[in-house]
C-alpha cells in the first residue's frame, strides 16, 4: 500500500494500558493507524480512558453507546452482556451506515476487531464496504467425558452451550456476514475448524494476544525441590480446574513438595474448596481470589510452574504472562493453548479419559521438578517464544498483510 488507505474499525472494547478485550482494541487500533488512517467506533465508557492518553496516532474516535436503561439491564439481568452487545452492535452497525452514507466520508475498508465471538455475529450484510471479521474465536467443546460425576447441570449447560453455536453458524444471519466478508481471522485452529465454510476465501489464524514489555534476557529459576505452582482466571468448569487440583494432589501423594495457588474467583470455587478439604490439602493449596495487575506479577515471579488446563480458551493473556517471566506451562492440547504452547516451552495434556489426564498433570510436575535441564529449556523457550511471536510489531505485520490481501484482491 504506497498510500494510507481509510478504515472504519468497530470495537466495543478499547481501553489504553489494559490487557484482554480492551487491550485488544486499543493496541491493535494504534498499531493499524502506522499504515492506515483510522477511525474508530467505541462505546462512550470508554471515552474518558482514551481521552486521558495523548492520541498521537492521529485516530479519529466515534463513541455510541444504548440508552441508560440497557446499561442498567447489562448488569442485572441473565445474559445481560450478551443482550447488551447484541442490541449494541444492531445500534452501532446502524451508525456506521449514516457515516458510510455521507458523501464527505470514505472508508476502503471496515473491521469488527473485539468481541469477535463466533455466535454473535455482526449484521455486517448491510454495510456495502469490504469487511474483516476477527480474531473472532468460540465453540471450542469439553467432552462430553470429562463431565462425568458432576450432576445434570453441566451436560445442561454444555449441551446448550453447543445448540447456541450451532444455531448461530446456521443462522440466515450468520451465512450473509460470512459471504459478506472479505477477510476472516480466527484466534487459533481450533475455532477455524470447528467453523462452517463460507463464502470467504480469505482465512487467517493468528491471536489477538500480545505485549511490548521488555523480557528480560537472563533466566535464573531454580528449582529446590518444591514446586510452586500457579493458576490464574475465573473459577468455572470449562477451566478444568479440578483436574489442575486432582493433579497436583496425586503429585503430592506420590511424594512431591509444593504449594498450588489459584488467583480468581468463581462458581467452581465450592467445589474447588471441598476437594482440598477432603484430600487433606490445606496449607498445600490456597484461593486468594481476584488480585491487582501488580501483585499478580509478584505470584508470577515466585511461582515455577503454570496450570491452564482450559478446554475453551482464546489466546490467553495470563498464559503470556507466565511464559514472559519464564514459566514453563501445562495445558490441554486444545483450543488457544495449543497453538501458545509448543513442546518446547511446556507440557501439552492429551485428552483422552479425566484419570489420564490427572495422571499425565501429576507426572509433568514430577518430571519438572527433578529434571532441572528439562525445566531450564522450556523456561528459556517459554520467553524466547513470547519475545519473538507475541509482540505488537508482528500482530501489526499480520494484519497488515490480510488489509494488503483484501485491497489488492478488490482490484482484480
Amino acid at each position: 500500500m504506497n498510500s494510507k488507505k481509510n478504515v472504519l474499525i468497530i470495537a466495543y472494547a478499547c481501553e489504553p494500558n489494559e490487557t484482554s478485550e480492551p487491550g485488544v482494541g486499543w493496541n491493535f487500533s494504534q498499531e493499524i493507524s502506522k499504515f492506515m488512517n483510522v477511525t474508530l467506533l467505541t462505546r462512550e465508557n470508554n471515552k474518558s480512558n482514551i481521552e486521558s492518553v495523548s492520541n498521537s496516532s492521529g485516530i479519529n474516535y466515534i463513541y455510541y453507546d444504548l440508552p441508560i436503561f440497557f446499561r442498567k439491564f447489562k448488569k442485572t439481568f441473565p445474559f445481560g452482556l450478551q443482550i447488551y452487545y447484541l442490541f449494541w452492535q444492531l445500534g452501532a452497525y446502524r451508525k456506521i451506515n449514516v457515516l458510510i452514507n455521507n458523501r464527505n466520508q470514505h472508508f476502503d475498508l471496515v473491521h469488527h476487531l473485539t468481541f469477535g465471538m463466533t455466535k454473535m455475529t455482526p449484521p455486517a450484510f448491510i454495510l456495502k464496504v469490504p469487511f474483516i471479521w476477527g480474531p473472532i474465536g468460540g465453540g471450542d467443546k469439553i467432552p462430553f467425558k470429562f463431565l462425568k460425576g458432576n450432576g445434570v447441570k453441566p451436560y445442561l449447560n454444555e449441551l446448550t452451550y453447543r445448540i447456541l453455536h450451532k444455531i448461530s453458524y446456521w443462522s440466515p444471519f450468520s451465512y450473509l456476514t460470512r459471504r459478506k466478508s472479505k477477510a476472516i481471522i480466527f484466534r487459533n485452529e481450533t475455532v477455524k475448524e470447528n467453523f462452517p465454510k463460507s463464502g470467504c476465501n480469505n482465512i487467517c489464524t493468528f491471536s489477538e494476544t500480545a505485549t511490548d514489555t521488555e523480557i528480560s534476557e537472563v533466566i535464573d529459576k531454580k528449582i529446590d525441590g518444591s514446586l510452586k505452582v500457579l493458576c490464574i482466571g475465573r473459577l468455572i468448569q470449562s477451566k478444568g480446574y479440578i483436574y489442575a487440583l486432582q493433579g497436583f494432589n496425586q503429585y503430592i501423594k506420590q511424594g512431591g513438595l509444593g504449594n498450588l495457588v489459584f488467583l480468581g474467583k468463581g462458581p467452581e470455587e465450592k467445589k474447588l474448596r471441598a476437594y482440598v478439604k477432603d484430600n487433606d490439602l490445606e496449607g498445600k493449596v490456597s484461593f486468594r481470589g481476584f488480585v491487582s495487575s501488580n501483585e499478580v506479577l509478584v505470584e508470577l515471579k515466585r511461582s515455577d510452574v503454570f496450570m491452564q488446563p482450559s478446554f475453551r480458551e482464546g489466546g490467553s493473556w495470563s498464559i503470556m504472562e507466565a511464559m514472559m517471566n519464564g514459566l514453563p506451562v501445562i495445558c490441554l492440547d486444545t483450543s488457544g493453548p495449543k497453538d501458545m504452547v509448543t513442546d518446547q516451552c511446556g507440557l501439552l495434556i492429551n485428552m483422552h479419559s479425566p484419570q489420564q489426564v490427572t495422571n499425565d498433570i501429576a507426572d509433568g510436575l514430577h518430571e519438572l521438578v527433578f529434571n532441572n535441564k528439562l525445566y531450564k529449556k522450556l523456561s528459556n523457550n517459554a520467553k524466547e517464544r513470547i519475545r519473538t511471536e507475541y509482540n505488537w510489531r508482528k500482530r501489526r505485520e499480520q494484519i497488515k498483510n490480510t488489509y494488503s490481501e483484501v485491497l489488492k484482491n478488490l482490484n482484480h
